[in-house]
């Protein structure tokens, strides 16, 4: 599925996140996620992190993304879709 997915969410939100990543597993749809925080990535080193020379507390930058399959494409977005 590595190369043949699509990607039917990309964002910030967990909450909708983790609502999505249900409904696929109730409608028995595999799905890959990813989630990506930068604020984690060391800028040089010595340096620190992004976020310890922003100071950005308290946000969360975490990015999420689930993929489905291309054959179940259609099928995931109707169900999200509607979940909006």
């Amino acid at each position: 599925m590595l190369f043949d997915s699509r990607t039917v969410y990309l964002g910030v939100s967990r909450d909708k996140y983790e609502q999505y990543c249900k409904a696929l597993d109730s409608e028995k749809i595999k799905y890959k996620t990813k989630r990506v925080n930068h604020e984690e990535k060391m800028t040089a080193p010595g340096r620190g992190t992004v976020r310890s020379m922003g100071g950005n507390f308290g946000t969360d930058k975490t990015l999420y993304e689930i993929m489905v399959g291309e054959k179940d494409y259609d099928n995931a977005m109707g169900i999200l879709t509607a979940l909006k």
